[in-house]
């Protein structure tokens, strides 16, 4: 399903059942880590790394459940860093010696929650799978993996406040072609600060 129907089909959830215990909102936060792992080529004629960490934001759509559960899905659009170092001389005579750019992609966790029961600020802790559609320059990254984390919840008036930090371990690449000549394998551990603003 595409990035832009799914936002959709969110938005429509919610317009339609917003009476139903269910709030809407959005997530924004930073990455501790970055998109790829720092790898250099079998041959050393490059390496790829992330050197700039960019950020995540989306809406989020959740449903409150009896028992302080609830069921939250995000759609979280996510710009991952690309950059290569060419280690070989040869290859910078005819090129630059270093390119970057961002490739685009979006993260779909659908997480279950559980906030205690504290009268002010509520922590929360949340798990749960995770989905990812990657621009055709990462096509290779894993689109589907684990997501877990915690933090606490301030309402003020109607709106809740919400920061958190989530990790997520994403499953293996998809292994490049025999004959590719780039490969830039992803970072499977990810670490992230978001804040949530919902009414």
């Amino acid at each position: 399903m595409k990035a832009g129907k799914f936002i959709v089909i969110l938005l429509l959830a919610a317009s339609a059942a917003y009476a139903q215990h269910l709030s809407v909102g959005i997530d924004a936060g930073v990455p501790f880590t970055g998109g790829l792992s720092d790898f250099t080529s079998p041959d050393g004629a490059y390496r790829t790394f992330s050197n700039s960490k960019e950020y995540i934001f989306g809406p989020m759509v959740e449903v409150r459940l009896p028992l302080s559960l609830a069921i939250e899905v995000d759609a979280l659009y996510r710009p991952i860093n690309a950059t290569t170092d060419i280690l070989a001389a040869a290859v910078r005579l005819t090129g630059p010696a270093e390119t970057s750019n961002n490739v685009s992609t979006w993260e779909f966790p659908v997480l279950g929650k559980y906030r205690f029961a504290f009268p002010i600020v509520k922590p929360f802790i949340e798990a749960g799978p995770s989905f990812r559609a990657t621009g055709s320059g990462l096509g290779w990254f894993s689109n589907h993996g684990f997501t877990m984390g915690g933090g606490i919840e301030l309402k003020v008036l109607r709106l809740r406040i919400a920061p958190a930090i989530r990790y997520t371990h994403w499953g293996s690449d998809t292994p490049p072609p025999i004959n590719a000549s780039f490969f830039a394998p992803s970072s499977q551990n990810q670490g992230e600060f978001l804040v949530g603003l919902s009414f």
